[in-house]
């Protein structure tokens, strides 16, 4: 029994020093990533991708607020319920990711590694990237709520997927907080638009 005991104790620390080993390397990997990036920018597009990561929240909340003024003026009732269903997923996607920040407490790449030049604000914890959660949320829930408007989508995606890389090209954010922010936010648009089309919230809210 004591022998079995002992064995459990050995493989536990094992499993810890591996487990260990493997998120330093995975954390090597993030760092030298973002490094390359944020060294490597061409730096006469710096106030450009400041410019790009600074509409992150205005344009995620300015899209929806716009299509629900425009659906009360043109009495556009399933227009009106995905303006606000997009509203709803922007606030849950809020709430979890500052959860998450808070909780997990990262500290940001340019307090950790001197030799990240940071370019832009970023003074919550790091993990994960809020600007980037929200440009996906909304893209994310345009996609599912307004499928024909291929024009527009394009439009939208190349937008995310610019702000979350001018978190890193800006220093503030490893890459690993925008991949994150990039899988949680689009689940929580799949999710929420699910739950409310099984309650038919959205029934033939479709826009042709």
């Amino acid at each position: 029994m004591q022998a079995m005991h002992e064995f459990f104790l050995s493989f536990i620390h094992l499993l810890v020093f591996m487990l260990s080993n493997f998120f330093n390397v995975l954390y090597r990997i993030d760092l030298q990533i973002l490094e390359f990036i944020n060294h490597e920018r061409i730096k006469s597009l710096d106030n450009f991708f400041i410019f790009v990561t600074n509409t992150s929240y205005i344009i995620a909340y300015a899209i929806p607020v716009f299509l629900l003024v425009y659906a009360i003026s043109k009495h556009r009732f399933t227009l009106k319920r995905q303006s606000w269903l997009m509203l709803i997923s922007l606030g849950i996607n809020t709430v979890v990711i500052e959860i998450l920040k808070y909780v997990i407490n990262r500290q940001r790449p340019f307090t950790v590694d001197t030799f990240i030049e940071k370019l832009s604000g970023g003074g919550s914890p790091s993990f994960p990237s809020g600007h980037t959660a929200d440009a996906f949320l909304i893209a994310t829930a345009l996609s599912i709520l307004f499928p024909k408007q291929n024009g527009w989508l394009i439009a939208v995606w190349i937008w995310a997927f610019m702000v979350g890389y001018s978190r890193v090209v800006l220093g503030v954010h490893y890459p690993s907080d925008v991949a994150a922010a990039m899988i949680i936010s689009t689940g929580i648009a799949i999710i929420v638009n699910r739950y409310f089309v099984n309650r038919n919230f959205l029934k033939d809210a479709t826009i042709t």
